[in-house]
């Protein structure tokens, strides 16, 4: 009978030691079960920097042209000190992942006023985390122009050959993001000066190749 209470009183003792190894190997076990989203460096940052894609944005800013003659170190323009243009836009969102930018560019004038000059209706893809891309549309209006053709309008102002990532199907090709306050996009490409350009700074040939960056850089606007 003393047998039996002592194989008893053992047998519920090591049930009792191996429940609460077993509920803390459970406990253990959930600590690390983390959601994939937050185990994923840039899962996480996609989730942190979620922007909302609704509705119209207004947005204002400018656009800059930048060129740099790199073998001769020349800066030819930054597109902050010089050529650049105001610009105001609007973002719309037709969807979670499509928008439109319509964007109008204008000369700043001296007195400070402003000269409408281009309009663009740009249309393009966005990630939840705010990344997207664009292409340059087939037409657009310029100096109250219906325009068609942006690689040659491009060749005609520079005097280029051109080539690089951000060209491709006779098109500029824009990337860039959109954090709920500030729109930025860039487009790169390569030029090797043929012939004199109709823009100032072209009129004589430059020493190629010529690293080229279109910016559209424009911020939340009430």
């Amino acid at each position: 009978m003393k047998t039996f209470n002592h194989y008893s009183k053992a047998h519920g003792l090591l049930f009792k030691v191996l429940f609460l190894l077993l509920v803390f190997v459970i406990s253990c076990t959930k600590e690390n079960m983390v959601p994939e989203i937050y185990t994923n460096d840039q899962d996480e940052m996609q989730f942190k920097s979620l922007v909302i894609q609704e509705g119209t944005v207004n947005l204002d800013g400018f656009t800059r042209f930048a060129f740099y003659a790199k073998k001769v170190d020349l800066v030819i323009t930054d597109g902050y000190t010089d050529n650049f243009l105001a610009c105001t836009a609007e973002l719309i969102f037709n969807d979670k992942q499509n928008f439109v930018l319509n964007t109008k560019e204008s000369f700043i004038l001296p007195d400070g006023g402003q000269m409408l000059i281009r309009e663009v209706s740009f249309n393009g893809k966005m990630t939840p985390s705010g990344q997207f891309k664009f292409s340059w549309p087939e037409t657009w209006i310029e100096m109250g122009e219906v325009k068609t053709d942006i690689l040659g309008q491009l060749r005609e102002h520079t005097g280029y050959e051109i080539h690089g990532p951000g060209i491709s199907n006779n098109t500029i090709n824009y990337k860039g993001s959109f954090d709920d306050e500030k729109f930025y996009a860039e487009m790169h490409l390569i030029g090797l000066q043929e012939k004199p350009g109709t823009l100032p700074f072209f009129l004589e040939m430059v020493e190629g190749p010529v690293e080229t960056k279109f910016i559209i850089d424009l911020k939340f606007s009430n």
